[in-house]
């Protein structure tokens, strides 16, 4: 009976570790680029051209679809707050995924990581941008 435990805890102990969604990464290590963004009926190659770059200091930026933005953004291993994301003015035909994309990063409070896969969620765990690592 003594190893029908031991037997039981194993497997259960197994399932728990392969059930696990993200793995550690360490988000500034790479540039992410953009493969899905909810709300948005943008084009593949469209998205492509979205990208977040976490910099030293808590700083981000990257690509919003017609301007450069930059902010702050503090994390840890699962939640994460962006802040102040600022663009400069350059109007273009992009402007509404601009808007949605920002928005979105703005409304992340949680992310996970799995196979080069970055996904940021709501606090609801809603799914708002998913990314990829370049």
């Amino acid at each position: 009976m003594n190893l029908y435990f031991k037997s039981g805890l194993f497997l259960l102990f197994t399932v728990f570790l392969f059930s696990c969604n993200s793995e550690p990464v360490e988000l500034a290590d790479h540039d992410w680029k953009v493969t899905d963004l909810s709300g948005s009926p943008a084009s593949k190659s469209e998205l492509a051209k979205l990208s977040l770059e976490f910099k030293d200091g808590k700083e981000i930026g990257g690509f919003a679809g017609c301007n450069d933005y930059r902010g702050g953004a503090t994390y840890n291993e699962e939640q994460i707050q962006f802040s102040t994301l600022y663009t400069d003015n350059r109007s273009c035909k992009l402007k509404q995924l601009e808007k949605r994309f920002l928005s979105n990063l703005e409304s992340s409070k949680q992310y996970s990581y799995y196979a080069g896969k970055l996904i940021l969620q709501d606090e609801s765990g809603n799914i708002l941008v998913e990314l990829e690592q370049l």
